[in-house]
Formats: C-alpha cells, sequence, structure tokens
C-alpha cells in the first residue's frame, strides 16, 4: 500500500466517520427531542392533573367556607333574637304576661257581669213599678171620669207609665249591648 492509498484510506475513513458522527449525533439530537417532548408532555399532564385537584380542593374549601359563615349568620341572627327576647323579657316573663292578661280578662268579665246584674235589678224595679202602675191603673180606671183627682190622677199615671216604659227601654237596649 502506498502513502498515497493510505492517505485516501484514512480520508475516507474519516469522510465515514464524519457522516456516522453526524448521523448518530442526527439520532442522538433526535432521541433527546423525543425525550424532552415525552417529558414536556408527561409534566403537562401532571400540571393537568395537579390544576384539577386544585380546582376540587378550592372547590371543597369553598363550599366550608360557605357552610362556615352560615354556620356564624345562623349563629349571630340566633344571639340577635335571645338578646331581643332578654331586652324586652320575652322570655322569662311569658307566665307573668300570661297570668296578667288572664287577671285583667277576668275582671273585666266579672266587671260586665256586675253590670248585668244592676240592669238586671233596675229592670226588676221597673217591673214591680209597672205592675203597681197597672193595679193603680185598673183601681183608677173603675172610678167615675168626672171625679177631678181621679182626671189628674190618670194624667200623672200615663206620664210615670211613659217614663218607666221609655226607662224600660233604655235598660233592655243597654242590657243588648252588654251582651253582645
Amino acid at each position: 500500500m502506498s502513502l498515497d492509498a493510505l492517505f485516501q484510506q484514512i480520508l475516507l475513513t474519516e469522510h465515514q466517520l464524519t457522516e456516522q458522527t453526524q448521523k448518530f449525533k442526527d439520532a442522538q439530537q433526535s432521541s433527546v427531542m423525543r425525550l424532552q417532548h415525552d417529558l414536556i408532555k408527561k409534566c403537562e399532564d401532571q400540571m393537568l392533573k395537579k390544576i384539577e385537584e386544585l380546582l376540587c380542593q378550592k372547590r371543597h374549601l369553598w363550599e366550608r367556607l360557605v357552610k362556615r359563615e352560615s354556620k356564624e349568620e345562623e349563629e349571630i341572627f340566633l344571639q340577635e333574637i335571645s338578646r331581643f327576647n332578654s331586652d324586652f323579657s320575652l322570655r322569662g316573663n311569658r307566665e307573668t304576661v300570661f297570668e296578667s292578661q288572664t287577671h285583667t280578662e277576668i275582671l273585666d268579665l266579672e266587671r260586665e257581669v256586675e253590670s248585668l246584674y244592676k240592669l238586671d235589678r233596675q229592670l226588676s224595679v221597673a217591673e214591680a213599678m209597672t205592675a203597681s202602675l197597672r193595679a193603680e191603673s185598673l183601681f183608677v180606671s173603675q172610678k167615675p171620669l168626672t171625679d177631678s183627682t181621679c182626671l189628674l190622677r190618670k194624667e200623672l199615671e200615663m206620664h210615670k207609665k211613659a217614663a218607666l216604659e221609655l226607662r224600660q227601654e233604655e235598660l233592655s237596649s243597654e242590657i243588648r249591648l252588654l251582651q253582645s
């Protein structure tokens, strides 16, 4: 082998080596890119999963916050109602208020019964007077009509009778009014 042939052989080998190195670099670069792509895809999938978990956690925390605020509002509302009841003595004096109302109603009913008794007595007196006047009227009607005292009595009797009837009507309407 000559030097030229050896030199040609070296150049050829060098050229082949450069080509193979380039192919190897290209293959390596392609593999690296594929690996990077796969890693990026994996990272993206993991990030999407993590985002989904965080959104779910956020939703859960939001629901808990809303429930807590709702409970706090309910507690505040109940405290305000208790304070209001205490301020106006609605809780402790319920029985006292009920007893007072009952006592007042009983007193009103007793007064009404008393008024009815008074009216009933007045009505009895008026009926007795009416009966007495009727008896007197009967007696007077049997006397002669020419007697002057008799005529005056008759006139007086009619006035009394009218007055008593008027009083009886007044008492009857008062009784009806009280009964209704």
